[in-house]
């Protein structure tokens, strides 16, 4: 105190250091701003495109996985296959035990708590949030108003994409790509991506693609590259032999199609739960394809402004489809399983400003690491693991960042991955629940106040895919899984290549007598989750 009284020489002092202290950080900002994110999400997508070997024909998404400073996840999956709970999951770092969303109806806010997005950490932070299209699950007002920094844009196209009198649709040649949803959806895009390049602050733009969710209602010129008598049935298009109990939990062959006209059609002459005819299932693989290549041509356009712009080496760019989607393969249509093809999907990161060649990785990682990931590319603290109960934390995470693994692409093969330090889990985790089996159109069952009754808790290894479907109480934090209540098991040998073909898991080997010490041991890592599959530990552990 007596300094101060004596000419007031330290507050001046402290003054100016704290002046230059602020002069400094604004300098360092200047020279090291933050980086702006481009987020593209797909509907429906899994792992079709060129570059991941997939049958479609995709050049553009090719050009970005093959160029400088990209990494494919060529083993991503997501945490439940089917829109709300992967969306939901994967947009705020946390597993759908956790936002307590299972069905296409739940709000996590209302259900889980009021958790922290993706898109509203960067608006809280500084950035310039904008979104568009699919990316939120449609409804409760796509999280506006925590997420975004300006109104919502939703496309219209007076139902031409939304025609679901027939599965698809082979729209005539004076329909262009710019006259349905997604197209207009690309050009929205640009139009942002032109106007936040002038903006001094950072930004987040997330487009959300429709296609290829069904209808697959594209134009004609998609389905012209693919002749209908070039295309082939799945391979194994049953149900896997030796099912045993979990069959009656677990199958549903015509979960996707079944909203749509054929099978309507049908009517009681084609049971519920019976194939779809193999001529159908061809205009439907097809369909899927063009969808696609649609799909590809609409990112493109977005991919091509960014670099246009001059904003690929101040942009990092993630492209994703929010899961898998099988095509008759193993007999299902539809994305509502715990199999391989539902599960899996692509995850594309391409580096801001990045020379080193593109890569892949064989590195198991889940859509819950995306939210962490993001936050450190961006150059902040990533979230803390999230504590058993984080209904009242609003911002932790339930995954990791992968960074490590986009900085060195750890140089192993799939056969090599559990021995190695550089994957950052052994194991990764998805679930299936029940009920949205149950209801004889939608399958929504899960929108009854009791539901769901029944999980299907998958764990994916290197080589195995292991399912316990077992008795469920939602009504606790976490919720109750019943483990000595099985009501059927399932085990898949994916090989020491990890061969992702539908012959891996045409056989259900939980009841060989020869695989019973693997049934033991996949089962505790199922049970100790995804806490116990973690190779390297976060820096709150």
């Amino acid at each position: 105190m007596a300094l101060v009284a004596k000419g007031g020489r330290l507050a001046d002092l402290l003054l100016l250091a704290a002046a230059c202290a602020c002069t400094l950080e604004s300098a360092v900002q200047a020279t090291n701003p933050r980086p702006n994110f481009l987020f593209i999400v797909s509907d429906d997508l899994r792992p079709e495109v060129g570059a991941l070997g997939g049958k479609a024909i995709t050049p553009n998404l090719d050009k970005l996985a093959h160029s400088p400073g990209t990494v494919v996840f060529e083993r991503a999956y997501v945490q439940q296959a089917i829109c709300c709970p992967t969306r939901s999951s994967f947009l705020t770092g946390r597993r759908p035990d956790t936002t307590k969303v299972w069905d296409l109806k739940t709000y996590w806010r209302n259900a889980g708590g009021n958790f922290t997005t993706l898109p509203q950490f960067f608006r809280e932070n500084g950035y310039f949030t904008s979104g568009m299209g699919k990316v939120f699950h449609p409804g409760y007002h796509d999280d506006a108003p925590y997420s975004w920094s300006e109104p919502y844009f939703h496309a219209r196209d007076g139902g031409l994409s939304g025609n679901m009198t027939l599965c698809w649709d082979e729209l005539g040649k004076n329909i262009t790509d710019d006259d349905l949803i997604d197209g207009k959806l690309a050009q929205h895009a640009v139009s942002v991506l032109e106007r936040v390049s002038k903006m001094n602050q950072p930004f987040f733009v997330a487009v959300g693609f429709h296609r290829p969710h069904l209808p697959w209602s594209v134009p004609q010129k998609y389905f012209d590259m693919y002749p209908l008598d070039t295309i082939e049935l799945a391979d194994h298009n049953q149900a896997p032999k030796d099912y045993g109990a979990a069959r009656q939990w677990s199958w549903d062959p015509q979960s996707g199609p079944r909203h749509c006209g054929p099978l309507k059609q049908l009517g009681k002459s084609m049971p519920e739960y019976a194939l779809v005819p193999d001529a159908l299932s061809k205009q439907f693989r097809q369909a899927y394809y063009a969808s696609v290549s649609s799909l590809d041509r609409n990112a493109g356009v977005v991919l091509d402004a960014l670099d246009r712009l001059g904003l690929d080496n101040s942009t990092h760019v993630l492209f994703i489809g929010d899961h898998g989607w099988q095509l008759g393969d193993l007999g299902e249509f539809g994305k509502k399983t715990n199999f391989e093809r539902a599960t899996r999907a692509p995850l594309v990161v391409r580096q801001a400003g990045s020379r080193a060649a593109a890569k892949t990785s064989p590195s198991l990682v889940e859509f819950v690491d995306i939210m962490p990931t993001l936050i450190d590319l961006a150059g902040f603290d990533v979230p803390v693991t999230c504590p058993e109960v984080s209904r009242d934390v609003a911002l932790c995470t339930e995954g990791q960042s992968l960074k490590p693994i986009l900085d060195a692409p750890p140089a192993v093969s799939t056969t090599d991955q559990e021995n190695t330090t550089t994957a950052l889990k052994t194991a990764v985790f998805m679930q299936y629940a029940h009920c949205m089996h149950d209801e004889g159109i939608w399958h929504d069952g899960c929108a009854n106040a009791s539901e769901p009754k029944v999980m299907g808790y998958a764990v994916r290894t290197p080589r195995y895919r292991f399912i316990d479907w077992v008795v469920f109480d939602k009504t606790t934090f976490p919720p109750t899984a019943h483990w000595n209540r099985v009501l059927g098991t399932e085990l898949y040998d994916h090989g020491p290549n990890d061969n992702v073909d539908n012959v891996a898991e045409s056989v259900n080997l939980a009841a060989n007598p020869d695989y019973a010490s693997t049934v033991s041991t996949l089962r505790k890592v199922l049970h100790a989750g995804w806490r116990g599959a973690r190779s390297v530990r976060p820096r709150d552990d």
